[in-house]
Parts: C-alpha cells; sequence; structure tokens
C-alpha cells in the first residue's frame, strides 16, 4: 500500500514539472538598460524578442542626408514589442507595412537567461538592391536561431534617395564626402551592439554580421571599411558582394545634382523638405539612356568610393592588405539572377562576339556550351549568376585566403524543388538559415535547414562551420577550390562554376574589371 506522503508526492510530480517548465519559459532576459534607458521585451517559449529598439536619432529635417547622430534618451521604461516602420522606399505597397524617415531602429532575439552567458551575436543585415526590405522581414525572425545558441539582431538603414545620395553641396556641407549615409546607419547599429548587446546575454568579441543580397554587398564593402574595423569578428555574405567596380563620388554627385534639378530643388534646405516618396520615385525612374557604362553604373550600385567611409574599390584594398581579416563565409545559390527576356542563341552569340580580348572568348564559350535557343537560356543564366555574384564571391575568397589570416569558406546551394526546374533562386537559401518557411516544410527541407542552422552558428561561435558530426566543410584554398554544395548530395567538392568564373577572371585581367559588369549593364535589348 502506498503511504499517503508518496500518493501526495506522485500527485504534486506534474504540478512541479509544469512550474518548472513555465520557470524556464520565463528565464529569459526580459528588462535591459541600453543606451538611452530602460527597454521592456517579450518573452515567448523562453525567447526574449525586443522590437523597435532605437540605435540613432531619427534622420528627419535637418539630420536627412546626415551621419547617424546620438539618439535622445527616454524616461521610464519603454516597451521593445512593436515593429518600427521600415524605412521610406518605393515599392512598398505590395508589402501593406508602415514606412517612415523615422527608422533607424533594431530588433533582438536572445534565449539567454542571465546577461553572463556571452553567447556568439549575429547582426542580420537585409537586402533589398539598397531600396526596399526592412529588419521586420518574416525570413529573418530570430525565434527558430537564437535558441540555437546565439543573440540574433536585425538591424535596418536607410534606403534609395534617403539612404544614398550624393551631392556636392552634401559634400562641401559635411567637409568630407557625401552619399553612403544607409552604409553609415550599419556602423551605427554595430557600434551599438558593441555597447549593448552584452546586456542581452551576447558577447561583443564574437560578432558576426550577415546579410543577404545587397545586405551581404553590404557585408563585404564593411570588409574594406576602416569604420568597421573592430565591430564584428566573422562575416558572412549570402547572394551579394561587391568585389567590383564602383561609382565614384564625383559620378555620384552628378547623378544626385542632376536628380535634384530635375525636381527644380535650388538649394539644400528646399530639397530637405520634398516628400521622401517623391525623391525615391524620382531616383528609381531616373535613366541617362545614353548607354554610358559609368552612368548605368552610378544609377543602380548606389553604395559609392567615397573615399570616407569606403575609400577604394575592395579588389584594391584587399590586394593591398587594407582591410578588416576575420574569417569569412560566403556563398550563392544555382540559379542566383535570371536571365533577360530576349534571350536566344544568337543573341547571346552576339553579346559574347562585342567583348573585348577576343583570346579570353573560347573559354568563355566552353565553360557555357549550347547549340539551341533553349540551351542557350540555360547558358545565360549560369553566366548572369558566374558574373553577378560567382566571381565577386571567389575573389573575395581567394583575397582573403591569400592576402589575411583568417579562412573562407564557400558554399554553393543548390536545394529545390521541381517548381524551379533551373535550380535554387535568389535568396532561397534563407529559409534554411533561419528556421522560417512560407508554408510547412518537408522533411528534407528541416534537415537541411537543421545542418545549415549548425554550420552558420558554429561559425559564429568559433570562426569555422565544422563540428563533430557534420560532413566537413573544407576551406577554400587556391588548389582545391573547394565548397560545401548543398543539394542532392551534400559535401565538399570543387565550386561547380568555377569553370566559367575563371574564364572570366582572365576577360577581367586582360580587359580591366568594367569589361565583365559591362555584359550585364549594357546590351540587354
Amino acid at each position: 500500500m502506498v503511504g499517503r506522503r508518496y500518493r501526495t508526492a506522485i500527485l504534486l510530480a506534474p504540478l512541479v514539472i509544469l512550474a518548472i517548465l513555465a520557470g524556464s519559459a520565463r528565464a529569459a532576459i526580459e528588462f535591459v538598460d541600453v543606451t538611452g534607458g530602460r527597454l521592456k521585451g517579450e518573452v515567448t517559449n523562453g525567447i526574449a524578442s525586443f522590437t523597435g529598439v532605437p540605435f540613432a536619432a531619427p534622420p528627419i529635417g535637418s539630420l536627412r542626408w546626415k551621419a547617424p547622430q546620438a539618439m535622445v534618451a527616454w524616461h521610464g521604461t519603454r516597451n521593445a514589442n512593436t515593429l518600427a516602420p521600415a524605412c521610406a522606399q518605393p515599392w512598398y505597397e505590395w508589402m501593406r507595412v508602415r514606412i517612415s524617415e523615422d527608422c533607424l531602429y533594431l530588433d533582438v532575439w536572445t534565449a539567454a537567461a542571465t546577461r553572463k552567458e556571452r553567447r556568439p551575436v549575429m547582426v542580420w543585415i537585409h537586402g533589398g538592391g539598397l531600396t526596399q526590405g526592412g529588419s521586420w522581414e518574416s525570413v529573418s525572425n530570430g525565434a527558430k536561431l537564437a535558441p540555437e545558441g546565439v543573440v540574433l539582431v536585425s538591424i535596418a538603414y536607410r534606403l534609395g534617395a534617403m539612404g544614398f545620395l550624393a551631392h556636392p553641396d552634401l559634400t562641401r556641407e559635411s567637409g568630407k564626402s557625401s552619399g553612403n549615409y544607409g552604409l553609415m546607419d550599419v556602423v551605427a547599429a554595430l557600434k551599438w551592439v558593441q555597447a549593448n548587446i552584452a546586456q542581452f546575454g551576447g558577447d561583443p568579441t564574437r560578432v558576426t554580421i550577415f546579410g543577404g543580397s545587397s545586405g551581404g554587398v553590404i557585408v563585404s564593402l564593411l570588409a574594406g571599411a576602416p569604420a568597421a574595423k573592430g565591430l564584428y569578428a566573422r562575416a558572412i555574405a549570402q547572394g551579394g558582394v561587391a568585389f567590383y567596380p564602383l561609382p565614384t563620388l564625383k559620378e555620384a554627385e552628378g547623378l544626385g545634382n542632376d536628380l535634384l534639378k530635375s525636381l527644380g530643388v535650388v538649394d539644400l534646405k528646399s530639397a530637405r523638405e520634398i516628400p521622401a516618396a517623391t525623391l525615391n520615385a524620382a531616383r528609381d525612374k531616373f535613366s541617362y539612356n545614353d548607354n554610358d557604362f559609368r552612368h548605368a553604373l552610378a544609377e543602380h550600385a548606389l553604395a559609392i568610393i567615397d573615399g570616407d567611409l569606403i575609400p577604394r574599390d575592395n579588389i584594391y584594398l584587399f590586394e593591398h592588405g587594407r582591410f578588416n581579416d576575420t574569417p569569412i563565409l560566403v556563398g550563392y545559390t544555382s540559379n542566383e539572377v535570371g536571365i533577360p527576356a530576349a534571350t536566344s542563341a544568337d543573341w547571346l552569340a552576339a553579346k559574347i562576339a562585342r567583348l573585348p580580348c577576343k583570346d579570353t572568348h573560347a573559354a568563355i564559350a566552353a565553360a557555357y556550351p549550347y547549340t539551341s535557343d533553349e540551351e542557350a537560356k540555360s547558358a545565360t543564366r549560369h553566366i548572369f549568376r558566374d558574373l553577378g555574384v560567382g566571381l565577386s564571391t571567389w575573389q573575395w575568397a581567394r583575397l582573403q585566403t591569400a592576402k589575411g589570416r583568417d579562412p573562407a569558406y564557400i558554399y554553393f546551394f543548390d536545394v529545390h524543388g521541381p517548381e524551379h526546374p533551373y535550380g535554387a533562386w535568389h535568396a532561397e537559401e534563407y529559409p534554411y538559415v533561419f528556421g522560417n518557411f512560407p508554408k510547412s516544410p518537408t522533411a528534407s527541407q528541416v534537415a537541411t535547414s537543421a545542418l545549415i542552422r549548425k554550420y552558420w552558428v558554429n561559425f559564429a561561435a568559433r570562426g569555422n562551420p565544422n563540428a563533430p558530426g557534420l560532413p566537413l566543410w573544407s576551406a577554400f584554398d587556391e588548389r582545391s577550390e573547394s565548397a560545401m554544395v548543398f543539394g542532392d548530395s551534400t559535401g565538399s567538392q570543387r565550386l561547380p562554376s568555377m569553370q566559367g568564373i575563371k574564364a572570366w577572371d582572365a576577360l577581367s585581367q586582360c580587359a580591366g574589371p568594367e569589361s565583365t559588369q559591362k555584359f550585364l549593364f549594357q546590351d540587354l535589348d
């Protein structure tokens, strides 16, 4: 016969377990003291989220087109449970989100129980061509990644004409340069992380910056930016790397001057009074229509060599040892860029024939063979992938390995279903990194996502994606040209697009790096 004492213990056991579980769910950090004042987050299933956290003063009124300024402190406790507006952008209608110039906020997710845990930190920089997007995007929600042992931060930065307008008067006003305000915002956010992330259980000495598409471009630009030195310890770029020509300050000033003139603006005061939507719409539609490559570059690139934040192009900076030497993890998908609508065998043959350095054409043709219009479409997909992302990705890995102390890791993402017969689309790896899928994932997708998250978190923790029990991810070197290929047979192998990348690099060495970019920008009709 069971005694009363034991019967009571048995009856109470489930209540004790529930109490322990409830206690663990409340164990996450809920209140933090940061620059500006106290924040109250929101705790769900043991994950604390802090959304709409200011890291700089609103860049409005007289602060439009100025470097980010210190925020004004608040009194009492600020509820950090509401997403901030997205930065002003021209294509926001279909997103159904609030937009505002007052947008310099970030979001934090942490599963740390105390501030003493010192977890690695991952700072996400969203993509969108430097003209759209936001820290609020559902794919980058940190509820799945934070439990893996990191503190996740997602940041906003000024976009389009608000974030990247250069103008002679703005240059004179600053005494240094103009443009690149969005990049300045990212640097300001990283300084905030250094000053405050320990309050969320994060380790400021183990900050990984990672971004996708133009967010990856920003990551690569920060690698050459003196202002970013010491603000991060590792870097991940997904589907975007800027190891190609950028506009100069003078070229960007010319575009900005013409843009404001087209709106009838006579001085900076009146320019700062124009609605952001008007400026962004004008910037979006502006075109020189003269097929001049440098003008096309100034229209499309947005980020510029300003001589200050970005002193020179990345290839020059890395070749001369002037860069932030950290481990890097970079990669892209098997069908990154797609193709222009006019593609045919004759179109592609004519386009290749117009390239300089005729002795490189045979290698290009061998890397992308075709005999029919359909094969030409496939070849063009691979060409645009390799020129749009692959060549720059390889350049960064090659120069990091040759000139730096820390290793480079490359990935090639080729996970796709029958709905994408030509390969994985641009940004298709993002749901796997964050564990956030737009619809219920298959068992295979769940397994691949778990593997990728382990690699990314390992890299954030130690600068190396490998760990016992995982397929070996070999570091890149010029002998093996190794990459981790995610696909039907996941594992380290030679980067699949290497033959084409080498062919385009030969053209770049012969005719200069602009020659490869002209293939993308010019004569597309």
